[in-house]
């Protein structure tokens, strides 16, 4: 096994999941997805195997990214694209026919001037015979229909591409949200032969969190929700052996346990970083025994200059995409409180913190507030909720790299 700390993984080195992806492809003969999950946990990889199992039983599968998108054109302008190599890629009468109307829809889908819903910008040519993004997105999929093969189309980063369309378009960008999403909800569903085409939607920013804070959780109930959870304990102990065997590193079970544990949430990608900064303090430093340089290399995770020290930046730039600036300074306040130390903040201490910042507030609407983020919190994994001290509820750090690197940014 490789120790690979950043991009996607495949084949031998997609450890672990196996069973989930298996998993995921069974729900895709009923259901479209939404893999809900933050930045760096193994969506991609995953989603990269639920497509090779795909293929494996006869489907096409393809792949957009839409993180760079800001309207409803670029999201048709990556989907094309992806399904014209697909088709290109072909042979047959069929084929021809379908691969000859997607070159038309590809020039219609250029001319497209501006993609918001119910926008008083010019769209396409003039005219009321003007094509909208809506008829256009349609048509594009309709023509799946006509062929005999079903279809898995990956998306990654939509919920990105949806806050894009909020910031860029401040008077109706909301509402171009609620009407892509319920277009995917409604139209897409409807369309002729759209049981051939299954859809599985990612983003290291939670589509949950913004239809929910816009009023519009109705919009994605048609997805069937699915998260990422972290690895057990003995299944993460065994992809550090298998990774200390691969580098002939000795690392002995307290070691193994150490490392873990030092993580404390484990996902792969930061036990593969933890055990990348472990091997080269061994490489720099053989005398000494590993046991004794896990703690450095935790530490050095979180520094400026380190690979995780951008990802820990994404953690800490994701809330002021999701929140309005009020919302996330405050969440931010409530993080670096629970971050001062490895057991977190009792929920009353939290609390307190949102009474003193918002003293206009009545004790019902800060209680709300408060509960408001905790869940957003939780739910995105920032905080995991520990009720083992005895004390009453605290609210800690997932992630023991992460609330290091907080608490770093949050000191003198």
């Amino acid at each position: 096994m490789d120790n690979i700390a950043g991009s996607p993984v495949e084949g031998e080195n997609f450890f672990g999941r196996n069973d989930i992806a298996q998993h995921l492809r069974q729900i895709l003969d009923h259901d479209d997805i939404l893999l809900l999950g933050p930045r760096r946990i193994g969506k991609t990889s995953l989603a990269r195997a639920v497509m090779a199992i795909t293929r494996k039983d006869g489907w096409k599968a393809i792949e957009i990214v839409v993180a760079s998108c800001i309207d409803e054109k670029g999201f048709l302008d990556k989907l094309e694209g992806e399904l014209k190599k697909a088709i290109d890629s072909r042979a047959g009468k069929l084929w021809d026919g379908v691969r000859e109307k997607f070159g038309a829809l590809g020039k219609r889908i250029k001319s497209l001037k501006f993609g918001g819903f119910g926008a008083t910008a010019e769209v396409g040519l003039a005219g009321s015979d003007a094509d909208d993004w809506i008829t256009v997105g349609n048509e594009l999929l309709a023509l799946l229909g006509e062929l005999d093969d079903r279809w898995l189309i990956y998306v990654d980063e939509l919920p990105i591409m949806l806050f894009n369309i909020i910031r860029q378009d401040q008077t109706g960008g909301v509402l171009r949200v609620r009407r892509f999403l319920d277009w995917f909800r409604n139209d897409v569903r409807a369309l002729a032969g759209a049981g051939k085409v299954r859809w599985l939607i990612s983003g290291s920013v939670g589509l949950d969190t913004l239809v929910q804070e816009h009023g519009m959780a109705d919009t994605i109930n048609s997805l069937n929700h699915q998260n990422l959870p972290p690895f057990t304990d003995p299944l993460a102990c065994q992809l550090i052996r298998e990774l200390a065997t691969s580098y002939k590193i000795t690392l002995d079970d307290n070691a193994v346990r150490q490392l873990v544990d030092a993580v404390s949430w484990p996902q792969p990608y930061y036990l593969q970083i933890a055990f990348q900064q472990l091997r080269s303090l061994i490489a720099a430093s053989p005398a000494t025994t590993p046991q004794d340089l896990i703690e450095t290399a935790i530490d050095q995770i979180i520094q400026p200059g380190v690979g995780a020290d951008n990802d820990f930046h994404h953690w800490e730039k994701r809330l002021d995409m999701q929140l309005a600036p009020p919302l996330a300074a405050l969440a931010k306040a409530l993080l670096a409180q629970s971050a001062a130390r490895p057991g977190g903040t009792r929920a009353e201490n939290l609390l307190d913190t949102v009474q003193q910042r918002h003293p206009g507030a009545s004790d019902d609407e800060a209680r709300a507030l408060f509960v408001r983020l905790r869940d957003i919190l939780l739910r995105d994994a920032y905080w995991l909720a520990d009720d083992s001290s005895g004390g009453g509820r605290h609210y800690r750090f997932a992630l023991e790299p992460l609330r290091r690197w907080w608490n770093r940014r949050n000191s003198l």
